[in-house]
């Protein structure tokens, strides 16, 4: 930071800017000034409090907590004496990655055309059915509210604040923006959603479930459950919690509504009632809590709670002679919404499933959750090995299952878990620990998904992402000349994709559906024996696989390996995908018998009985 600007030097910085609208500057002033220079020392020395120097230099959104103050007599000048500074924005509006130095900008038509639509912003639109009601304190996240809602057409949304600084800043961000006000008082609505100013806009659909439930005439009142920072539950008696802990509650009546964000039909009495706003809306899955005058009781019982702090042991209705455990399934995939495409939260998100029909409470951990306070109560953490190593908690029996990139994964830590699995029989004899193959979700993949194989899908099938690099079996494909549906994202101009993703609910009738299905995997995978679970995907609904020569196939498979089709050579797979596939793969009656004994052998249900059994032998091994 350079020496402290002194106010003479600040003058003449000032006044050689174009940043000093001197008639703007005067305006606010309420005088008038016989040149720049007498403007730039009236406004370093006399300025009104909350005046600003140019339409698109705005000191509060700058420097909310005045920093400019220890180093210059004003903000402008200190915002013009350091080139770092000026790398930063002086106005919502202004991005300087886009626009460049901003004096060079300020002479251009965009410059001018966005002067132009500040000064005359357009007509509101009349208020909407739906009324979203944003408290102002902090600039940048009314901003954010501000876009973030304008791109909800059927929603007005007020910026309330009777700052004046505030609102000239926060008038210009809505000026082309015709379903967004500043008012400083709101205006009524049918539906009002009010949002206190600590919310930040979330990053996935909200609204729709939130009024879905005021759908219900019994229904005063929705509130969003907000998350905290770390993705943990933000509010309310289970704040720290993973949200898997409140998607349990969701039947059960609440003591209160918890702060943040409700809304509410407007002239209605009645229940006030909780929609979880977390991922597992994403997933189409809306969930509500119903919250009532009552005690809190119902909701940690609910959780997996006897009391706050103390887990449930037999969990009412599921327990099968186990005693119910608190897990947490650690994986590699963000907890923001676009982790929903990773294959590892689907995984967990079937393996979580498995478990909790034996009785267990899970909730699913990512990068951001895993430092929360709130993993002392758990039992047991199993990580699904991703691509960063992880360092399980003291405090719980901990399970590491590596499925994925063992090269990354060495004997030290394999030793710093209790017990250590592994998705590949030699690999797990090399390193001394137990096999554990991957394994099929049962309740989508099956010889009865769809009816079961009729004969109209595509003629060739490949289903997953490119990551930068063409898969081994989609070039053999372009080689050989066959006529293949790719759907998946991140893949070469010339690979010609039918679609980026495809539901999982749906993947099993295409894989029935398909002529074949190719899989390949990745190199240091097929070395190793990881056989992947596409090829216990695939057989567990009857399809017919194409798989590279992946090692171990067979130990993972046993008789049933003989319903799979492997290539490795150009000449193989053009051989193998040339005519009717019936003529190289079993007939439909084999591949059911494959499929029914992969549903029976190759499960989630069987792998959570293994890793079950461990759990429970180690927490009662424990001190």
């Amino acid at each position: 930071m350079p020496p402290r600007t002194s106010e003479t030097e600040a003058i003449a910085i000032v006044a050689a800017s174009p940043l000093l609208d001197v008639e703007w500057y005067a305006a606010q002033a309420g005088r008038a000034f016989g040149s720049r220079a007498e403007a730039a020392e009236h406004w370093v020395r006399h300025r009104p409090e909350g005046a600003t120097p140019h339409p698109l230099f705005e000191p509060a959104w700058l420097y909310p907590r005045g920093r400019w103050a220890k180093h210059a007599p004003d903000p402008l000048s200190f915002w013009l004496a350091d080139p770092e500074e000026r790398q930063r924005s002086p106005h919502p509006l202004v991005d300087p990655d886009v626009t460049g130095p901003l004096e060079d900008w300020l002479r251009t038509d965009d410059a001018a055309r966005l002067l132009e639509r500040m000064a005359q912003p357009q007509e509101r639109d009349a208020p909407a059915q739906v009324s979203v009601v944003v408290e102002v304190e902090d600039l940048a996240r009314a901003v954010s509210w501000a876009r973030h809602l304008a791109r909800k057409p059927d929603v007005c949304a007020q910026l309330v604040t009777d700052d004046r600084t505030a609102t000239r800043i926060l008038a210009a961000v809505v000026a082309d923006l015709p379903t967004v006000r500043v008012v400083a008082d709101p205006e009524p609505a049918a539906v009002v959603v009010d949002v206190r100013p600590e919310v930040r806009p979330p990053r996935w659909a909200w609204l729709p479930p939130l009024l879905a439930a005021l759908e219900d005439d019994a229904v005063a009142v929705a509130q969003p459950l907000l998350l905290a920072p770390d993705f943990t539950i933000g509010a309310g008696p289970l704040a720290g919690l993973p949200v898997d802990d409140a998607v349990r509650a969701a039947h059960v009546p609440l003591a209160a509504p918890w702060p943040g964000a409700h809304a509410l039909r407007t002239g209605r009495r009645g229940e006030v009632r909780l929609v979880p706003e977390s991922r597992l809306v994403l997933a189409g899955e809306s969930r509500s809590v119903v919250v009532t005058t009552g005690s809190d009781d119902g909701l940690w019982r609910a959780a997996g709670f006897e009391a706050p702090g103390r887990p449930l042991r037999v969990r009412d209705g599921l327990a099968d002679g186990h005693r119910s455990l608190r897990w947490s399934i650690d994986i590699a995939a963000p907890a923001a919404p676009r982790g929903q495409r990773w294959g590892d939260w689907h995984f967990a998100r079937s393996l979580a499933a498995a478990l909790e029909r034996r009785g267990q409470w899970v909730a699913i951990d990512h990068p951001e959750t895993r430092a929360r306070r709130t993993r002392e109560l758990d039992d047991v953490t199993l990580v699904l090995r991703g691509l960063e190593r992880v360092e399980p908690p003291a405090h719980t029996a901990t399970l590491l299952w590596v499925i994925s990139h063992p090269e990354l994964v060495t004997p030290g830590e394999l030793a710093t878990y209790d017990a250590a699995f592994a998705a590949s029989a030699t690999w797990a004899a090399r390193h001394g620990i137990e096999p554990l193959p991957q394994c099929t979700d049962t309740t989508r993949f099956h010889p009865d998904v769809d009816g079961w194989a009729p004969a109209r899908g595509p003629r060739a099938l490949f289903v997953g992402n490119s990551r930068g690099e063409l898969r081994s079996s989609v070039a053999a494909a372009q080689r050989t000349g066959l006529d293949l549906t790719v759907i998946g994202q991140g893949w070469p101009d010339d690979v010609p994709v039918a679609a980026d993703h495809v539901a999982n609910d749906e993947l099993g009738a295409l894989y029935a559906s398909a002529g074949i299905v190719l899989n390949d995997h990745w190199e240091d995978m097929r070395a190793e024996g990881f056989v992947s679970n596409r090829v216990l995907d695939v057989l567990a609904t009857g399809g017919r696989l194409l798989s590279d020569d992946v090692a171990g196939l067979a130990d993972v498979l046993g008789d049933a390996a003989a319903a799979v089709r492997v290539w490795r050579t150009d000449e193989e797979f053009r051989a193998l995908t040339t005519g009717d596939p019936d003529e190289h793969w079993p007939d439909a009656a084999a591949r059911r018998r494959t499929a029914e004994r992969v549903v029976a052998e190759h499960s989630f249900d069987a792998r959570a009985a293994t890793l079950l059994d461990r759990a429970l032998a180690l927490v009662d091994s424990r001190p």
